[in-house]
C-alpha cells in the first residue's frame, strides 16, 4: 500500500514538475545546450544533462541514463534521440519535437553560413589548399572514437571477433551491396549477442513491467521504417537526382540504417552522395564531414552542407529534417515501452553484440575515408601521414577537442601540401 501512495507520489510530483516547464522555457534551455554542445554525442548529451539535471532539476539522472540506454537501441543520431526522449519526458510529443528542433537549431544555422562560404569561395587555390589537411584529421578523429569505444567494450575473443568480421565484411563487400550488408551484420550481431553474452541466471524467468507495450504505435513506427528504407532504393529519373524529394527520400532511408552514432553512416552517406547521384565529389564531401566536427550538436548535420550545396537552404532544410525526424518518432514511440526494455536483459545482451559490430564499422568509416586521398606521390603522401599521426596522438593521448584538431590540420595542411 506504502508504495503504491509512493508510486502515485512520484507521478503527481514528475505532473507538477512538467507544467511548470512551458514550451518556451523548453525551447531556450535545449537552444543553450545546442549552442554548447561540440565534440560529438556524449559531449552534447552531457551539456543535456548538466542543464537539465544538475542547474533546473527538470529530469532526474536515472531519466537520463534511460534516454541513453534507449537511444543505443534505436537507429538514427543517439544524440537527437537522447533530446527527444527528454522532451517527450518533460512535455510529451510537442516537447519532444520543439527539444529536438532548438538543440539543432544553432548547428544549422552555422552550417547553413559555412556552406554559403564554402560555395562561394572553396574553389579558391588558397583555400582548396587549406582544406587538404582535413582528411587526414577527420580519419583521425573517426579511428580515436572508435578507439575509445573498444577499450570499453572489446574484452574478449567473442568481442574482437565481431569486431573484425565487422571490417573486413565492409571492406571486402561490393559497394553496392554495402547497405544491405550493414543492415544484416545488425541482424547477425544481435543474434550471437543473444547468445554469447546473455546471463542467463540473473536474467529473470518473467518480466514485470509496468505500463500498456505501444504494440499500434510500434507496428506504424516499424512500417515507416520498411517504407523508408525501401525508398532510399526507389528509382528516380537521372534528371530528378538533385530534387527535393530525392534529397528527402535519400536522407531518410538513411536515417534509420543508422545503429551506433553519425560516424557509422559516413561510407554509405558517400556512395549515395558521391557515386550514386553525384550530387558532391569525395573533397568537398570529405569538407562537409569536417565542418560537422566544429560545430556544436550531432555530426549528422553535414546533411545539411549537402543539401545546400545541391538545393540551397530548401535542400539544406529538407535534409535535416529527413536525417533527424523519422529516428525521433521511433525514439518517442519506444520511449513508451521504456519499462519493457529497462528490465530486459536480452536487450542489454543483444545490444553489446550490435555494439561490438559496431566498433568495427566506426573502424571501417575511417579507412572508407582514407581510401580517397591523393596517394599519387610522395608529395601528397607524406603531409597526410604527419597530419593523421599527430591528430591521432594528441586525441588518444591528451583528448584534446575535436573543435581545435580541424582548424589546425587545415592550417598545417596548408604549408605541407605543395
Amino acid at each position: 500500500m506504502a508504495s503504491n501512495d509512493s508510486s502515485n507520489s512520484i507521478t503527481e510530483t514528475e505532473t507538477v514538475t512538467a507544467q511548470k516547464i512551458s514550451y518556451a522555457t523548453l525551447f531556450f534551455t535545449f537552444l543553450k545546450a545546442g549552442c554548447l554542445g561540440f565534440g560529438g554525442f556524449m559531449s552534447l548529451i552531457s551539456v543535456v544533462e548538466s542543464i537539465l539535471v544538475e542547474k533546473k532539476k527538470f529530469l532526474t539522472r536515472e531519466d537520463m541514463l534511460d534516454g541513453i540506454s534507449l537511444a543505443s537501441l534505436l537507429p538514427g543520431p543517439q544524440a537527437i534521440n537522447v533530446v527527444a526522449y527528454a522532451g517527450n519526458k518533460l512535455r510529451g510529443t510537442v516537447g519532444a519535437i520543439i527539444a529536438a528542433v532548438a538543440v539543432v537549431l544553432p548547428s544549422f544555422i552555422l552550417m547553413i553560413v559555412l556552406s554559403y562560404l564554402y560555395e562561394s569561395y572553396g574553389k579558391n587555390p588558397v583555400v582548396m589548399q587549406f582544406f587538404k589537411g582535413f582528411v587526414p584529421a577527420v580519419c583521425a578523429v573517426i579511428i580515436s572514437v572508435a578507439w575509445r569505444m573498444a577499450k570499453q567494450n572489446i574484452k574478449g575473443a567473442v568481442e574482437f571477433a565481431l569486431m573484425s568480421i565487422s571490417v573486413l565484411t565492409l571492406i571486402f563487400i561490393d559497394k553496392d551491396y554495402r547497405l544491405y550488408i550493414t543492415f544484416l551484420l545488425v541482424i547477425v550481431f544481435a543474434i550471437v549477442g543473444y547468445y554469447a553474452f546473455l546471463d542467463k541466471k540473473a536474467a529473470p524467468k518473467k518480466l514485470e513491467a509496468t505500463g500498456e507495450f505501444p504494440i499500434l504505435k510500434t507496428l506504424l513506427a516499424a512500417l515507416m521504417i520498411v517504407i523508408l528504407i525501401g525508398g532510399l532504393y526507389f528509382q528516380v529519373a537521372p534528371d530528378q537526382y538533385a530534387s527535393l524529394f530525392n534529397l528527402t527520400k535519400t536522407f531518410s532511408g538513411l536515417s534509420v540504417m543508422l545503429f551506433g552514432g553519425g560516424y557509422v553512416i559516413i561510407p554509405i552517406m558517400r556512395h549515395h552522395v558521391v557515386e550514386v547521384f553525384g550530387w558532391l565529389d569525395n573533397i568537398p564531401f570529405t569538407d562537409g564531414i569536417a565542418f560537422s566536427q566544429v560545430m556544436p550538436g550531432p555530426i549528422l548535420i553535414a546533411a545539411a552542407f549537402i543539401g545546400f550545396q545541391v538545393k540551397g537552404i530548401a535542400g539544406a532544410l529538407l535534409s535535416t529534417i529527413a536525417i533527424f525526424t523519422p529516428p525521433a518518432i521511433v525514439m518517442v514511440v519506444a520511449s513508451q515501452a521504456m519499462e519493457y526494455f529497462k528490465k530486459s536483459f536480452a536487450a542489454k545482451a543483444i545490444m553489446k553484440g550490435i555494439r561490438c559490430g559496431v566498433i568495427g564499422m566506426i573502424f571501417f568509416a575511417a579507412y572508407e575515408l582514407g581510401s580517397k586521398s591523393d596517394f599519387s606521390s610522395l608529395a601528397t603522401i607524406w603531409p597526410s601521414v604527419v597530419i593523421f599521426a599527430g591528430a591521432l596522438f594528441v586525441l588518444i593521448k591528451y583528448n584534446v577537442d575535436v573543435v581545435y584538431i580541424i582548424p589546425i590540420a587545415g592550417l598545417v595542411g596548408y604549408f605541407l601540401y605543395q
